[in-house]
Protein backbone atom coordinates (compact mmCIF):
# COMPACT_ATOMS: atom_id res chain seq x y z
CA UNK A 1 0.00 0.00 0.00
CA UNK A 2 2.89 2.70 0.67
CA UNK A 3 3.87 2.13 -2.62
CA UNK A 4 0.84 3.17 -4.33
CA UNK A 5 0.51 6.48 -2.24
CA UNK A 6 3.77 7.86 -3.52
CA UNK A 7 2.49 7.54 -7.17
CA UNK A 8 -0.68 9.17 -6.80
CA UNK A 9 0.79 12.20 -4.69
CA UNK A 10 3.20 12.44 -7.16
CA UNK A 11 0.71 12.33 -9.49
CA UNK A 12 -1.26 14.63 -7.81
CA UNK A 13 1.35 17.34 -7.25
CA UNK A 14 2.29 16.73 -11.38
CA UNK A 15 -1.15 17.87 -12.33
CA UNK A 16 -1.88 20.08 -9.50
CA UNK A 17 1.22 22.46 -9.68
CA UNK A 18 1.24 23.67 -13.31
CA UNK A 19 -2.46 24.20 -13.23
CA UNK A 20 -1.54 26.38 -10.01
CA UNK A 21 0.97 28.03 -12.29
CA UNK A 22 -1.37 28.39 -15.26
CA UNK A 23 -3.54 30.06 -13.59
CA UNK A 24 -0.79 32.56 -11.52
CA UNK A 25 0.28 33.40 -15.43
CA UNK A 26 -3.07 33.89 -16.52
CA UNK A 27 -3.86 36.39 -14.16
CA UNK A 28 -0.30 38.19 -14.53
CA UNK A 29 -0.90 38.33 -18.11
CA UNK A 30 -4.67 39.85 -18.20
CA UNK A 31 -4.37 42.61 -20.22
CA UNK A 32 -7.69 44.59 -19.57
CA UNK A 33 -6.31 43.68 -15.44
CA UNK A 34 -2.98 45.12 -16.02
CA UNK A 35 -3.94 47.95 -18.16
CA UNK A 36 -6.25 48.74 -14.58
CA UNK A 37 -3.39 48.69 -12.64
CA UNK A 38 -1.30 50.78 -14.75
CA UNK A 39 -3.80 53.26 -14.79
CA UNK A 40 -4.47 53.28 -11.27
CA UNK A 41 -0.16 53.51 -10.89
CA UNK A 42 -0.19 56.70 -12.88
CA UNK A 43 -3.14 58.28 -10.91
CA UNK A 44 -1.40 57.45 -7.46
CA UNK A 45 1.79 59.12 -9.00
CA UNK A 46 -0.34 61.99 -9.91
CA UNK A 47 -1.89 62.62 -6.82
CA UNK A 48 1.84 62.89 -5.41
CA UNK A 49 2.54 65.40 -8.37
CA UNK A 50 -0.25 67.67 -6.91
CA UNK A 51 0.28 66.70 -2.64
CA UNK A 52 4.24 67.77 -3.51
CA UNK A 53 2.81 71.20 -5.28
CA UNK A 54 0.14 71.83 -2.78
CA UNK A 55 2.67 70.84 0.01
CA UNK A 56 -0.45 68.59 1.16
CA UNK A 57 1.46 66.63 3.65
CA UNK A 58 -1.79 64.46 4.84
CA UNK A 59 -2.25 63.33 1.22
CA UNK A 60 1.71 62.31 1.29
CA UNK A 61 0.89 60.92 4.66
CA UNK A 62 -1.63 58.59 3.46
CA UNK A 63 0.35 57.18 0.15
CA UNK A 64 3.66 57.00 1.63
CA UNK A 65 4.11 53.06 3.35
CA UNK A 66 5.30 53.59 6.96
CA UNK A 67 9.22 52.42 6.12
CA UNK A 68 9.26 54.94 2.54
CA UNK A 69 13.03 56.15 1.84
CA UNK A 70 14.00 59.03 -0.92
CA UNK A 71 16.97 58.12 -2.36
CA UNK A 72 19.21 60.44 -4.80
CA UNK A 73 22.88 59.94 -5.53
CA UNK A 74 25.36 61.71 -3.41
CA UNK A 75 22.47 62.79 -0.55
CA UNK A 76 21.73 60.51 2.42
CA UNK A 77 18.55 59.13 2.79
CA UNK A 78 15.65 60.60 3.90
CA UNK A 79 12.86 58.20 5.84
CA UNK A 80 9.36 59.38 5.81
CA UNK A 81 8.91 61.71 8.56
CA UNK A 82 12.02 63.88 7.02
CA UNK A 83 10.19 63.90 3.41
CA UNK A 84 7.00 65.17 4.80
CA UNK A 85 8.98 68.01 6.66
CA UNK A 86 11.15 68.70 3.72
CA UNK A 87 7.77 69.18 1.36
CA UNK A 88 5.99 71.29 3.99
CA UNK A 89 9.04 73.25 4.10
CA UNK A 90 10.05 73.87 0.64
CA UNK A 91 11.56 77.56 0.48
CA UNK A 92 9.79 78.20 -2.78
CA UNK A 93 6.66 78.44 -4.35
CA UNK A 94 6.08 75.23 -6.26
CA UNK A 95 4.03 76.57 -9.79
CA UNK A 96 3.92 73.27 -11.20
CA UNK A 97 5.17 69.59 -11.14
CA UNK A 98 4.28 66.81 -13.76
CA UNK A 99 5.67 63.88 -15.55
CA UNK A 100 6.66 62.82 -19.03
CA UNK A 101 7.59 59.08 -20.26
CA UNK A 102 6.16 57.39 -17.38
CA UNK A 103 6.04 53.52 -17.89
CA UNK A 104 4.54 51.20 -15.22
CA UNK A 105 5.99 47.32 -14.92
CA UNK A 106 3.47 45.52 -12.57
CA UNK A 107 5.17 42.31 -10.60
CA UNK A 108 2.14 41.39 -8.71
CA UNK A 109 1.52 42.96 -5.63
CA UNK A 110 4.72 45.51 -6.55
CA UNK A 111 4.78 47.79 -9.50
CA UNK A 112 7.66 50.15 -10.62
CA UNK A 113 7.31 53.33 -12.44
CA UNK A 114 9.44 55.03 -14.44
CA UNK A 115 9.53 58.30 -15.77
CA UNK A 116 10.75 62.41 -16.25
CA UNK A 117 9.80 64.42 -13.34
CA UNK A 118 9.62 68.39 -13.77
CA UNK A 119 8.88 71.19 -11.36
CA UNK A 120 8.44 74.68 -11.62
CA UNK A 121 9.09 77.06 -8.78
CA UNK A 122 8.82 80.65 -7.93
CA UNK A 123 11.83 82.13 -5.89
CA UNK A 124 11.01 84.90 -3.41
CA UNK A 125 12.00 87.43 -6.01
CA UNK A 126 9.62 86.23 -8.56
CA UNK A 127 12.22 84.58 -10.82
CA UNK A 128 11.23 80.87 -12.05
CA UNK A 129 13.18 78.11 -12.42
CA UNK A 130 12.42 74.77 -13.79
CA UNK A 131 13.94 71.26 -12.93
CA UNK A 132 13.89 67.84 -13.91
CA UNK A 133 14.72 64.68 -12.29
CA UNK A 134 14.67 60.65 -14.04
CA UNK A 135 12.93 59.12 -11.51
CA UNK A 136 12.04 55.27 -10.18
CA UNK A 137 9.01 55.00 -7.71
CA UNK A 138 8.30 51.40 -6.67
CA UNK A 139 4.68 50.97 -5.13
CA UNK A 140 3.45 48.01 -3.17
CA UNK A 141 0.24 47.09 -2.66
CA UNK A 142 -1.21 47.03 1.05
CA UNK A 143 -4.61 46.30 2.29
CA UNK A 144 -5.82 46.81 -1.30
CA UNK A 145 -3.89 50.35 -1.95
CA UNK A 146 -1.14 50.97 -3.92
CA UNK A 147 1.18 53.45 -2.03
CA UNK A 148 4.53 54.36 -2.70
CA UNK A 149 7.47 52.52 -1.01
CA UNK A 150 10.72 53.98 -2.48
CA UNK A 151 11.81 57.54 -4.81
CA UNK A 152 14.76 56.92 -6.45
CA UNK A 153 15.89 60.15 -8.02
CA UNK A 154 18.31 61.39 -10.23
CA UNK A 155 18.84 65.87 -11.10
CA UNK A 156 19.34 65.50 -14.73
CA UNK A 157 21.92 68.55 -15.65
CA UNK A 158 19.40 70.11 -18.48
CA UNK A 159 15.73 69.99 -19.39
CA UNK A 160 16.00 67.68 -22.54
CA UNK A 161 15.05 70.03 -25.67
CA UNK A 162 11.86 68.50 -26.82
CA UNK A 163 10.51 69.37 -23.28
CA UNK A 164 11.19 72.50 -23.31
CA UNK A 165 8.47 73.75 -25.45
CA UNK A 166 5.88 71.35 -23.83
CA UNK A 167 2.98 73.25 -21.85
CA UNK A 168 3.53 73.06 -18.01
CA UNK A 169 0.58 71.69 -15.76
Amino acid sequence: MPRLKFPVFLLLVLIVLPMSASSQKNKANDPEKLAQTQRVIREVEESIFTAVKNRDTGALERILTDDFVYRSPGNPEVAKADFLKLCASFPYKIVSVWGEEMKVKVYGSTAVLTGLQFAKAQTGEGKEETSAVMFTDVFVKQNGKWMLSLAHAIDLPQIPEKYLQKKEK
